[in-house]
């Protein structure tokens, strides 16, 4: 296996049966979700789930939480390691959480998630307006509301409409890295615009930057590394470098590349394989931190990758391009 910057193009003739089979399912957005987040009942029966009536929740703080609801659906975020390379030059200072209790956050979160194959390409945007809150009292609990979550695709619009005030819970550690995220959608929304909200929010928060736990200055420069479980178990280096800070705000750069840790491709919902031939997925952005608030305030990031996927017969293989923008706002 090689980890190839640019995979060049490939005649692909008819493929095989074990690849035809997966043709589909590999190319549909909703098997990229699937295979991170694997699909659970979610909902409630308490009457209260919607919105908050506690006179904290209307501040800045709450003294509500998602944590232990009943239908929660839990989804651990994949945990990062935090290597500090440089410090920077000139006064240091601790980038830490300092949580605004007094207003809420305001946020909006934008993802466009696609996979092109040979004859089809496939994209799905989703927009998530919420209003985030710490714990009153516990400060690594940010509760959220999510408003009225849209899509251009009309089908999956319409299915998103009753996910609009459905409560959501993200657990936070330190460097203000996100732990595990806590969703509590309607029950009348379908499964997938339950889907579809969850492979949002989860693959924005997968590529968050940590903060470092160190003092540091302008310049500082630090990596975090995961290893995420998807379809492909992947390496994600994340390195960072801090561009301005004023206030409570931090502006930093991102470069994200992720390696496979090995050749194995599952099939979501069978016990087949494919063999990864070559992988690339990579890209660059910038993100703006409030210390004060939980979750980024702005930016961007874009990721562009390939993979070339063999299964029985090498001489017909898959060829998928794929692709990730995250915007803050």
């Amino acid at each position: 296996m090689t980890h190839d910057s640019i995979i060049h193009p490939i005649i692909i003739h008819e493929c095989s049966h074990t690849l035809a089979a997966v043709f589909a399912m590999l190319t549909r957005l909703t098997v990229a979700a699937t295979l991170l987040l694997g699909l659970a009942g979610c909902g409630s029966d308490d009457p209260g789930v919607a919105s908050s009536s506690s006179a904290a929740a209307q501040a800045g703080c709450t003294d509500d939480t998602t944590s232990g609801r009943d239908g929660v659906n839990l989804l651990p975020v994949a945990p990062a390691k935090v290597t500090l390379l440089d410090p920077g030059t000139g006064d240091r200072r601790l980038p830490a959480a300092s949580p605004e209790l007094a207003t809420p956050q305001s946020v909006t979160l934008i993802t466009t998630s696609s996979v092109q194959s040979p004859g089809s390409t496939d994209a799905q945007t989703v927009t998530v307006p919420m209003q985030a809150r710490f714990g009153c009292d516990d400060p690594t609990d940010l509760e959220m509301t999510l408003g009225a979550v849209t899509s251009p695709d009309d089908t999956l619009a319409d299915q998103l409409g009753p996910v609009e005030g459905s409560p959501a819970g993200l657990a936070i550690g330190p460097g203000s890295m996100p732990i595990s995220l806590r969703l509590l959608p309607a029950d009348d929304a379908g499964p997938e615009a339950r889907l579809a909200v969850e492979q949002s929010l989860l693959q924005a928060l997968q590529v968050t930057v940590a903060l470092p736990t160190e003092p540091v200055a302008v310049g500082a420069r630090w990596r975090t590394d995961r290893t995420i479980d998807t379809a492909a178990t992947v390496t994600q280096q994340i390195d960072a470098t801090l561009r301005s800070w004023d206030g409570d705000r931090v502006v930093i750069d991102i470069s994200v590349d992720e390696t496979p840790v090995n050749s194995v491709f599952a099939i979501p919902g069978t016990d087949a394989t494919l063999t990864i031939a070559r992988y690339t997925d990579a890209g660059t952005g910038q993100i703006t931190m409030d210390l004060r608030r939980g979750l980024p305030v702005a930016g961007t990031l874009e990721m562009i990758g390939a993979r070339e996927l063999v299964g029985t017969d090498p001489a017909q293989p898959l060829i998928q391009r794929t692709g990730l923008s995250v915007s803050w706002r």
